[in-house]
């Protein structure tokens, strides 16, 4: 190592002493250069940092404000909303004081603005600081648009701020190079798409609207997700197919595995269709394509995550579902009813029950909706006072859609206490590709059901009021079909 004195020879020294005073002397210099115009004497003005709020919201927060000349007059002003003092009187006259704040927006608002407060003091002497507060446009829901066909499809992810608008386009969209499904737990946006590997993402929505992938769960060695059951913000079941016969415990909220629940012994070759949890007990749809010529379901301790048993009925088999759509609802006694499609076994469609409490097929519960409706039915749901739905195929043919321009599929509203068939859901709605494109029904309020249409010429969505059962046309897609809407917040 050298010696610090091989520095401080004769012929050195002298430059390092120059190269001191030099460095000293554009100190100095920059002292009195820079801030001319500050006055020590004049009012010190800080802001809260960190600030952020969601469009449409009033929020508080303070300045804090030191005049050593006493505060003579207070101001604010926003760029872009309302900014008033809330303690005007208190400021005035004192020296030292928080200002508090109260800054109101309009849902149109978003991105970072500032809001600038400014004091004077006895003697004339002004001073300013401006806080920015990153206002997020206040997204309610979570929209997905589908283009393209068969394997080259692109799902168009957004928020919307409400539902007051007519049409709806990809011009503001998140882009994701695959079909998906999505989710919501309430907070946030979650993506299944249908390709290998497995992939779950989270999206949040950003200041400006937009859908931003903020986490990812992948699991090696699965084709895709294919059914997802969210609990809340930290809990939810997924099953995955091709390749693995399993079903995961994740967090939504950390967008971590917690935990795995081998579903080997449910039998080789399955789908999982749909998935439904009941107190501590998750049942899972099987769906073999007819194969068994029964209707099967996986029943699951959720307190050890194990496979307790494998239930059967042969009175309709083939559960099939898709990622969009659901075919296992709980209605308000926690009786749970599953949709059976009858494809490829000869057997009718139908649905099955079971009671509350139990975690076996209702035997005394039947209902055949082929007979009812005279033809193969595909999708669940229930929404109370009557409202319940299913799909109806008018040519068993084009069930996948390969036609492409003959959807067969027509909306149907059916009574599952009197086991009878209501009716055509409206006369004025088309024929649509439910199986094969997308199918849901999303109750956005207490008496409005939203639900999609995907035809030969028409992607859109429409509303179904439960009190009244009048159906109309809420909002026209010019970018593809909608696959998905979800609430988030």
């Amino acid at each position: 190592m050298k010696k610090l004195t091989n520095y401080l020879r004769p012929g050195r020294s002298l430059n390092l002493l120059l190269v001191i005073l030099t460095a000293a002397t554009l100190l100095v210099s920059s002292c009195s250069d820079d801030d001319p115009d500050i006055d020590i004497n004049a009012p010190i003005i800080s802001a809260d940092e960190g600030l952020s709020m969601r469009g449409g919201q009033t929020e508080e927060f303070t300045f804090s404000v030191i005049a050593p000349g006493t505060v003579s007059e207070v101001k604010v002003a926003a760029s872009a909303g309302t900014a008033s003092i809330l303690n005007e009187e208190e400021l005035v006259g004192s020296t030292n004081r928080s200002a508090r704040i109260s800054y109101e927006t309009n849902k149109d608002i978003s991105g970072t603005q500032t809001v600038t407060l400014t004091i004077t003091d006895q003697q004339g002497k002004s001073s300013s600081q401006p806080a920015e507060i990153e206002v997020f446009a206040p997204i309610t829901f979570g929209l997905a648009l589908v283009s393209g066909a068969g394997t080259v499809t692109t799902t168009f992810l957004q928020g919307l701020i409400d539902l007051d608008i007519t049409s709806v386009d990809n011009s503001s969209s998140t882009e994701l190079a695959q079909f998906a499904a999505i989710y919501s737990d309430g907070s946030s946006l979650f993506t299944a798409g249908f390709g290998a590997p497995a992939t779950m993402g989270k999206y949040v929505f950003n200041s400006a609207g937009e859908a931003a992938l903020d986490q990812e769960i992948i699991v090696p060695g699965s084709n895709s997700f294919s059914s997802v059951e969210i609990i809340d913000e930290n809990k939810a079941y997924a099953t995955v197919g091709g390749g693995l016969s399993r079903a995961v415990e994740f967090s939504p909220s950390e967008m971590r595995i917690t935990g795995e629940i081998d579903l080997s012994d449910a039998g080789d070759g399955l789908f999982y269709s749909d998935m439904i949890v009941r107190g501590n007990t998750l049942f899972i749809a099987l769906n073999d394509f007819g194969g068994s010529g029964e209707a099967k379901v996986a029943v699951v301790d959720l307190a050890t995550n194990t496979l307790e048993k494998v239930i059967s009925d042969a009175r309709t088999a083939t559960l099939f579902g898709t990622l969009t759509t659901s075919i296992m609802v709980q209605d308000e006694n926690g009786d749970i009813y599953i949709q059976g499609s009858g494809l490829f076994s000869g057997k009718p469609s139908g649905i099955l029950r079971i009671l509350s409490g139990e975690t076996e097929f209702d035997g005394d519960y039947f209902f055949d909706l082929t007979a009812a409706t005279g033809g193969s039915c595909f999708g669940l749901y229930h929404f109370g006072n009557g409202a319940t739905f299913t799909a109806v195929s008018e040519d068993d043919d084009n069930w996948f859609g390969f036609d492409g321009d003959n959807p067969a599929f027509r909306y149907r509203k059916i009574d599952l206490s009197a086991r009878t068939d209501v009716g055509d859901l409206d006369a004025s709605l088309p024929n649509m590709f439910a199986a094969s494109r997308t199918m849901f029904f999303t109750q956005t309020s207490t008496d409005e059901v939203l639900f999609p249409t995907a035809g030969k010429d028409e992607d859109a969505l429409y509303s179904y009021t439960i009190s009244t059962g009048a159906v109309s046309k809420k909002i026209t897609s010019t970018s593809g079909y909608v696959s998905g809407l979800v609430g988030v917040n």
